[in-house]
């Protein structure tokens, strides 16, 4: 199910990394990437590749949501070494106005 989001605000994210036994690990870096129709061509997708900035035991990105049209959008946040698409690592937004 989406978050739904506005458009033309920054959106921030927030993301932990787990390691194989679920505990917390904060690796040595982490990438959000946010795939949106950008608001010059809705019928097309563009992915953007955002880094991370550490948070004690979190990572934190924001995305202003401004270059985006009306509609889906969806996030994946990744770490080297890290499981991807773990649970809560992806997801959906829905951008309104």
């Amino acid at each position: 199910m989406p978050f739904n989001a506005p458009l033309g605000r920054s959106i921030v994210f927030t993301a932990v990394f787990y390691d194989t036994a679920e505990a917390v690990t904060v690796p040595s870096s982490a990438t959000m990437t946010v795939t949106y129709p950008p608001s010059s061509n809705s019928l097309t997708t563009v992915s953007c590749a955002i880094p991370m900035t550490a948070a004690g035991d979190f990572f934190t990105a924001t995305w202003a949501s401004s270059v985006a049209a009306l509609g889906l959008s969806s996030f994946a946040a990744s770490a080297p070494g890290q499981v991807t698409g773990a649970p809560g690592s992806t997801g959906s937004l829905r951008l309104i106005s």
